[in-house]
Order: structure tokens, then sequence, then C-alpha cells
């Protein structure tokens, strides 16, 4: 009897289709992967373009020719108080919009099932915890709702990190607004 319940279980299911089971795992590997590759292909790139000038400047130098010209950097865009006033929104917004998502998905998402395998899980947990048998006993028969697996609401405070940084940029430039400008 024991036998056909281990056969049957949830938990030998899972180890059949072993490669559904890692899906994510494997997906954020090779996010990281493919991020960590852009980034090292881009500083290739870049060495190699310094290296070429390199190149050029020391032929150059060689046979007494002029050093190339070293091509035209662009100009800084002129510098403007309301570049605080857009950092300040796009941060606020990022933040307030951020708060919300978190908050509907706490509120919204109940989480999974509690299985068989999470019961036994706890129950072994109080074991190791030191709770008496009956007292797992009674956990195991009782039919209340299992706790929430979803994100906690207070995740959702996080928004208030950009939001914060947000309004930081706001109040600095409300200040720079009021501040005489200064001629030269």
């Amino acid at each position: 009897m024991f036998q056909h319940a281990v056969k049957h279980s949830p938990m030998s299911r899972s180890h059949k289709g072993m490669r559904n089971d890692h899906a994510p795992e494997f997906i954020l590997a090779l996010m990281i992967l493919a991020a960590a590759a852009i980034i090292i292909w881009s500083l290739l790139l870049r060495y190699k373009r310094h290296e070429m000038r390199h190149k050029e400047r020391m032929t150059a130098i060689e046979k007494g020719a002029e050093l190339p010209a070293d091509p035209p950097l662009k100009a800084p865009a002129p510098w403007s108080p309301r570049v605080y006033l857009l950092r300040g929104l796009i941060w606020l917004f990022s933040g307030v919009g951020l708060l919300i998502f978190l908050f509907a998905l706490s509120v919204t998402n109940p989480g999974r099932e509690q299985t068989l395998s999470d019961r036994l899980w706890q129950a072994q947990n109080l074991r190791h915890q030191g709770a008496t048998e009956d007292e797992v006993k009674q956990y195991l028969n009782s039919k209340e709702p299992p706790e929430r697996n979803g994100p906690p609401i207070g995740f959702a405070l996080i928004g208030l990190i950009p939001a914060g940084v947000g309004l930081a940029y706001l109040i600095y430039y409300r200040g720079e607004q009021r501040r005489p400008s200064e001629a030269t």
C-alpha cells in the first residue's frame, strides 16, 4: 500500500518531467549570460576602436606625417534645471506605478494551493521545531485554509523608494527655479 502511494504521489510524478521543472532557472541563467555577452562584446568593440586609433597615430608618427585629427565630439546639450524636472517626474511616476502594481499583485494573487507534500514538509518542520506528535497530527488533520503564499501587501512599499527619489529631484528643481540666476 505504501509503495502504491509513493508511486502515485505528486513528488514521484514531478521527477518524470524534470526538464520542465527548471525552465525558469534556465531562462534566467540564459538572460544573465546574454546580458554578460552583450556587455563583453561592447567592451571588446570599444577596446578595438581605441587600439586602431592608437595604431593609426603610431604609424603617422613613424612616417613623420601629420597626426590625424580627432573625430569631432558631440557638443554637450545646454544645461537647464528642467532636466531635474524630467528626472523627478520619471522617478516619481515610476515609483507610484511600481507601488500600485505590487499592491494589486499582492492583493489579487492568492498564491498556489498547498499540496500534500507542502503539508508534509510543514509537519516535518514542526517536528524539528519541537512540536508534539499530537500537534503535528492536529495540523495535518486541520481543514483550515492554508496560509497565503503570495507576496505580502507590505512588499508594495518598495515603490516608495523610486517615488522618494523623484520627490527629491522635484524639490531640488523647485529650489533651483527660485534661486536667482547668476549673471557672469
